[in-house]
């Protein structure tokens, strides 16, 4: 019974990744260093982006700036 509780662990777990990245990815948004334009990234972006030290490689709609930038929540 074991064996077969064993390979759906790892599913579980990725599953509950994906569901919290898309969560962030729709409850946070990026604001251009250069122009100012706020804007939000769809959740394939944000899932496959770049990121380091809590920053993300985005690119800017408005104006073309691409660049790590911190993710800004939505209620701020």
């Amino acid at each position: 019974m074991v064996a077969q509780i064993v390979p759906i662990v790892p599913l579980i777990v990725v599953i509950i990744v994906l569901l919290f990245v898309a969560q962030r990815a729709k409850t946070t948004h990026f604001e251009c260093p250069v122009c100012g334009c706020a804007f939000k990234v769809s959740v394939s972006t944000f899932m496959v982006a770049f990121h380091m030290l809590g920053k993300h490689d985005v690119t800017c709609p408005n104006c073309g700036y691409r660049g790590l930038l911190p993710p800004i929540n939505d209620d701020e």
